[in-house]
Parts: structure tokens; C-alpha cells; sequence
């Protein structure tokens, strides 16, 4: 079992929420760059501004590539990069206001930093919230690390789809002794540092009751911070499908008081595979206490498809906010065609939870898919190569096929699996770095083609399915004459459809609303044999889902992609 526990002691207050709309907090955020003449025009009047209204907002700026050199945008290219795309910005400076690109008489153009005033503030900020937020942070002795707690409370009944929280670490000020750029600019406010987990965020509930709350923890290893002093995080929940932002918040270096005496949590789930045919599991839970009790006792019940419940009796003693990594004794069950695994707590510290809607985790997962004896695995390397590795085991353990670490970034990795024996096989693929591969890299398990067994990026640690290698004899699969993924999805910004070509042939890619109406168009003539990743541009259209006809020579083929 693992343990993370807090830095230092802190003394416990009781509250009792009241409920109804809340107070909002501002979100402002800019697309900048250090080398952008209109930016260093722009933004004094801009800060100033900020500055004058820190009890009403919070800020991020992300430090774009555009126009020219920028050292707070090359710490950080891809997520920097990523929140401007998810604007549909194509120029700085451009700034937001609650996910708001605003304008009117006082714009030049639309969220001209310049054309923000007082009244726009005051507006916003007039606008209850829905929600709660509260937030603190801390750093670890060597300075090396940050953790971050970030709290959502609903203060009222709340119905909404594709809801996010994103975290941000900022540097608050940042100051050159000289101009890093070519734009004369030395001072720097609100630069973002990292998102958390990524720009892409934690999905949470669409549906909330008032009172209903959440707890999520980040954690990032510190780099390129010029003053540690000046770190700090600000939090925000954001509906991606309008982007707009209901509430925001700043980190404290205090922790937030707990609500309940007794409150034992369920964090998290992992050690699972996307699919199963192996009929069996160890699934590894984090406990967390989110009462002001220590947690000392729980009973830990678990099963799949409402078959004979497990128990696992748990005994130890976490504070406020600390937890626990348990390996849960492994659990048989028939494979279905779709499964549910159910874990729940039962009596903490020999009585009734007062919040137990954190008590629950389930998980929805698939039968494995039958394949036959040749798979294919195709890797797009990312800038850390040497952190990538994978590996094929049978249902005995015992790994049959293996690769990684590599040496060459952004190299494409291509390995074709013959399996001698019908088996259960499961497929794993590890990061030592966390991160998972980081756009444009990626990885596919599939066979015959298109057909996927199990396709990733930024997966974290690690990404697992299973798959049935069958008899082959009288066991007809789909053919297909063109072997093509579609990559990222869901994809926010570009998107590539890979393939290999045999001959020369035309190839197109058409983009289709769910109306049926053609919303992007790309043409790729004449393209000669061999490995080919051509790109398609989602900038633009609204998050949703699309469908995607890829077309080689007279050959299409349609897929369903999420925008975001």
C-alpha cells in the first residue's frame, strides 16, 4: 500500500454550509507573446486593470507561438498552444473574460485587451455562480514538486453536460532584466506554467444536487519557475461544449476545513483493462479520508455483474485529506458481453458516513474483442522516447512480445504480432514520465485494418486491454485494403488519418456534421507508395461529434470523431 500524507500538521474547524447561488469569481484569460508589438501595447493597460481587480478575478495567460521567440511559450509549447486553439484564436492579444471572447465600442477588434473596462469586470462579476470552489496548494521541502486539492461544491441543483475542472499553475510575476523578446516587454503576469492534469482537464458530473461536492488532486514536478515565491494555481470549471467558465478560484497555502466529522472517499480506480476475457481482476483503489476524524477503519466490498460480493477489511489511520493506494485480492467473474464492476465502503470507523455519495466507484467494460492471429501495433514516439515501453503477456503471465525503451523522437515504431497459439492475451503500454504519449504522438492495437483493439495518447502511466487470439478455423474476419487510423481523437486542434500505401492514389478528407452537411475538405493528390500521415484542421467548428469520410483513391472510409 502506498500512503501520501501531508507536509505539515493543521488545525481542523468545523463549517456548515449554506446553500443558494454563490459569489462568482472572474476568470480572465490572454493569448500573449513576448515578441508581440500589439502586446506590449496592449498589456500595461491590461495588467493594470487586473491588478486593481484581484478581489473580483483571477487570471491565466497562455504564451502562444505567434509572432516570434518566446521562452515562456517554449517551456510549455503544447498546452500553451492547445488553450488558444480551444478559443479559435488566430492572433495576440486576444483575452477572455468567463470563456467569453468579448467585444463592442470599446474594441478594436474582437477580445482586444484594450477594449476591457471596469463595467465588463463589474458585470461579470455580478453574475452569481452555481458553484463553489476552494483550493490550496503546496510545495514540497526541496522545492521540487507541487500538490494541489481543488474542491467544487454545488450551491444549487445543477444540470449541464460536458462540464470540466482545469487547474493552472501560474507564475504571478515574472520579471527579465532584460526583454526575452523582440517586443521590449520584461514583465510578465498570470503566465501558465502547467495545466492539470493536461489543457484537456478532468471531466466531472453533468448532473449535481445542491450540497452534492468533489475533491480532485493534482500533482506536478516543478520546472522553468524563475521564483518560486510568485507559484501559485488557479482552478475553474468550464463547459466545453459553450466554453464557458461557471466559477473559478485561487490556491491557498492553507487547506480548506473538511464539511463532515466522518467522510471516508473513493478516489479513484485503476489496474483495470479496457476489455476482459481473462475473467479475473486485482483492482487497485485509493482511499481517501475527507472527514475531520481520522480515518482508522472500513469495510471494502466489491463484485462484477452483481455476482458473489468480495470484502476486504482495511485498518490504519489517515488524517484530513490523506490516503491510500490498496490493491484489492483478486476477483473471478463470467466475462459478459458487458460487465460492471462495483466497489463500494461499508462503516467507517465502525459507523454511518455522513457524505456517502463518494463511497461508490463503478466501472462499465467490454468483452474482449476476438482477433485472429496477426495484430498489429503502430507507435507515434512523442519528445520522450526513452520513457515509452510495452508488452504482450498470455493468461499464464508470461510475456511474449516486448518493445522499448526507444532512442528517436517523434519516430514511428510498426510491429506485427504473429501469435502461435489461441489464447487470452492482454497488451499493456507504459510511460515512465506519467504524461502517456503527448500529441501528435500516439499508439493502435488493432488487426485487419481498421478494426481497434485499443488506441491512446496521453494515457498516463499506463494503458491496458485484453484480446482473444481465436482458432481460425472457420472464423471469418472483415478485410479491409487500407490499414487507417484516425488520430488524436477526440482531437482539439489537428488531426492525422494514417495509412500505407501500396501504390500511388489520390486521397481525401472530408469532414461532416452530424446533419450531414460538409463542414472541412482536404486534398492530397498523388501520393506516392509508403507510410503517409496526412492532417486535417478542426479549427473552427463548435466541440461535437463529426464523422470523417477518408477516401484512397476510390476506396472510403467513414469514422466518428469527437471534437473538442
Amino acid at each position: 500500500m502506498k500512503k501520501f500524507v501531508l507536509l505539515y500538521a493543521f488545525a481542523i474547524w468545523m463549517v456548515f454550509p449554506l446553500f443558494g447561488q454563490t459569489q462568482r469569481l472572474v476568470l480572465m484569460e490572454e493569448a500573449t507573446n513576448a515578441s508581440c508589438g500589439p502586446c506590449a501595447g496592449q498589456n500595461p493597460g491590461f495588467d493594470a486593470l487586473l491588478n486593481s481587480n484581484r478581489d473580483k478575478l483571477t487570471a491565466i495567460k497562455y504564451h502562444w507561438y505567434f509572432p516570434g521567440y518566446d521562452p515562456m511559450h517554449n517551456q510549455n509549447p503544447t498546452e500553451n498552444d492547445a488553450r488558444v486553439s480551444y478559443y479559435g484564436i488566430n492572433g495576440v492579444p486576444t483575452a477572455m473574460v468567463d470563456g467569453v471572447i468579448e467585444n463592442g465600442p470599446s474594441f478594436g477588434y474582437p477580445g482586444s485587451p484594450a477594449g476591457y473596462n471596469q463595467q465588463i469586470i463589474n458585470d461579470y462579476y455580478a453574475i452569481p455562480s452555481s458553484f463553489e470552489i476552494d483550493m490550496f496548494h503546496q510545495i514540497t521541502p526541496g522545492q521540487d514538486s507541487i500538490y494541489v486539492w481543488m474542491r467544487i461544491r454545488a450551491a444549487e441543483d445543477v444540470s449541464s453536460s460536458s462540464l470540466k475542472a482545469r487547474m493552472a499553475v501560474v507564475e504571478k510575476h515574472i520579471h527579465f532584466n532584460s526583454a526575452p523578446g523582440s517586443n521590449g516587454e520584461k514583465d510578465f503576469l498570470d503566465v501558465m506554467k502547467k495545466m492539470l492534469p493536461d489543457q484537456e482537464g478532468t471531466a466531472i458530473p453533468s448532473h449535481w444536487q445542491e450540497g452534492d461536492y468533489l475533491i480532485l488532486k493534482e500533482s506536478w514536478k516543478l520546472q522553468n519557475i524563475y521564483d518560486m515565491d510568485e507559484v501559485g494555481v488557479v482552478g475553474f470549471i468550464q463547459r466545453d461544449m459553450s466554453k464557458s467558465v461557471k466559477q473559478a478560484g485561487n490556491s491557498d497555502t492553507e487547506p480548506f476545513a473538511p464539511y463532515y466529522t466522518t467522510d471516508a472517499a473513493l478516489s479513484s480506480l485503476s489496474n483495470l483493462t479496457e476489455t476482459n476475457c481473462m475473467g479475473k481482476m486485482s483492482p487497485v483503489i485509493t482511499l481517501s479520508n475527507f472527514g475531520s476524524d481520522n480515518l482508522t477503519s472500513v469495510e471494502i466490498q466489491y463484485h462484477v455483474n452483481n455476482e458473489n460480493i468480495q470484502s476486504y477489511n482495511w485498518n490504519g489511520n489517515l488524517a484530513f485529506l490523506e490516503n491510500t493506494e490498496i490493491e484489492l485480492p483478486e476477483i473471478e467473474f463470467t466475462v459478459l458481453d458487458e460487465n460492471e464492476l462495483k466497489i463500494y465502503l461499508v462503516s467507517p470507523n465502525g459507523t454511518t458516513d455522513e457524505y456517502q455519495k463518494n463511497d461508490t466507484i463503478t466501472r462499465v467494460f467490454d468483452a474482449a474483442v476476438l482477433t485472429p492471429q496477426e495484430v498489429k501495433l503502430m507507435i507515434k514516439l512523442d519528445d520522450h522516447p526513452e520513457e515509452i515501453t510495452w508488452d504482450v503477456v498470455n493468461e499464464a503471465g508470461d510475456i511474449i512480445f516486448s518493445g522499448g525503451p526507444y532512442t528517436t523522437q517523434g519516430a514511428f515504431v510498426q510491429e506485427t504480432l504473429n501469435f502461435e497459439e489461441p489464447d487470452c492475451y492482454q497488451f499493456n503500454i507504459y510511460d515512465a514520465g506519467g504524461d502517456g504519449l503527448q500529441v501528435p504522438g500516439f499508439f493502435a492495437l488493432f488487426f485487419n485494418g481498421n478494426n481497434e483493439i485499443l488506441a491512446g495518447t496521453n494515457f498516463g502511466t499506463i494503458a491496458s486491454a485484453q484480446f482473444s487470439v481465436a482458432d481460425p478455423t472457420g472464423i471469418t474476419f472483415p478485410e479491409q485494403k487500407h490499414e487507417i487510423l484516425i488520430y488524436p481523437n477526440p482531437v482539439a486542434q489537428n488531426g492525422f488519418a494514417a495509412f500505407t500505401l501500396f501504390e500511388t492514389a489520390d486521397a481525401e478528407i472530408t469532414i461532416f456534421d452530424q446533419l450531414g452537411r460538409e463542414t472541412g475538405h482536404f486534398d492530397y493528390p498523388q501520393l506516392n507508395p509508403g507510410y503517409h500521415s496526412i492532417r486535417f484542421d478542426v479549427n473552427g467548428l463548435e466541440a461535437g461529434i463529426y464523422f470523417l469520410r477518408v477516401k484512397i483513391g476510390d476506396e472510403a472510409t467513414i469514422r466518428k470523431i469527437s471534437v473538442l
